[in-house]
C-alpha cells in the first residue's frame, strides 16, 4: 500500500492544497489535481509501454470525473462523481465473476507470484480445483460490496462537509476502505487456500 499512497495518492492531494494555500479556487483546485493523478497514470503507461489494468481503469476513473465536471462546473459534484466510479467499478469486478475469471485471483497472481513457475502453478490450481477458485470468487465480490459501500457512504458527506474538508477525507475514505480490504483480503486468502488444500489431500 506504501507505494501507491506515495506515488499516486499524495501527489493529488497535495496539489490541490497546495493550490487552495495559494489562493486558487476550489474548482481549479480540484481540477489540477485530477489532472495530476492522470497525469501519474499516463507516466506509468508510457514507461511501461502497455495497457495496464489498474493503469487504465485509474484513467478511465479520472477522464470520467473530469468529463463530468467540465459539464456540470460543480466542484461538489466533480467529488460525488467519484462514487459513481467507484460503483461502475464494483460493477467490474461483477462482471468478473460471471466471466468466470473473478478479478482478486488476477491480482493475487500479480501481486504474490514472485516468479513464472509460481504463477504457472497457480493457474493450475485454479483450474482443477473448485475450493481455489471459490476463494477468490468470495473475495471478488466482497471486494465489490464494500467499494459500493464506500460509494454510498461518500455522496451525502460530499453534501454535508466543506469542500476542502471534503477532499482530504474522500481520499481517507478510499484508502481505509482499500486498507480494511487488503487485510481482510490476506486473512481470508490464505485461510481459503488452506482449507482449499486440505480438501485436496482428503480426496
Amino acid at each position: 500500500m506504501l507505494p501507491v499512497v506515495a506515488l499516486d495518492v499524495l501527489p493529488v492531494v497535495a496539489a490541490y492544497y497546495v493550490l487552495r494555500w495559494a489562493g486558487v479556487g476550489e474548482y481549479a483546485a480540484l481540477l489540477v489535481a485530477t489532472g495530476t493523478g492522470a497525469a501519474r497514470v499516463a507516466w506509468v503507461a508510457i514507461k511501461d509501454r502497455r495497457l495496464d489494468g489498474f493503469a487504465a481503469c485509474t484513467g478511465l476513473v479520472f477522464a470520467l470525473g473530469m468529463a463530468l465536471s467540465f459539464v456540470t462546473g460543480d466542484e461538489r459534484f466533480l467529488m460525488a462523481v467519484k462514487s459513481v466510479t467507484t460503483a461502475v467499478l464494483a460493477a467490474v469486478l461483477v462482471g468478473t465473476c460471471v466471466a468466470g475469471r473473478p478479478a482478486a485471483f488476477g491480482i493475487a497472481k500479480r501481486l504474490g507470484a514472485e516468479d513464472e513457475a509460481t504463477a504457472a502453478r497457480w493457474d493450475v490450481l485454479y483450474a482443477d480445483r473448485p475450493a481455489f477458485r471459490r476463494v477468490y470468487l468470495v473475495m471478488t465480490l466482497v471486494w465489490a460490496g464494500a467499494l459500493l459501500a464506500e460509494s454510498a457512504v461518500r455522496v451525502p458527506l460530499v453534501y454535508l462537509l466543506p469542500v476542502d474538508v471534503m477532499t482530504g477525507l474522500s481520499t481517507g475514505l478510499l484508502l481505509g476502505t482499500l486498507g480494511l480490504l487488503a487485510l481482510w483480503s490476506g486473512w481470508y486468502g490464505r485461510r481459503g487456500e488452506l482449507a482449499a488444500a486440505t480438501t485436496a489431500h482428503a480426496g
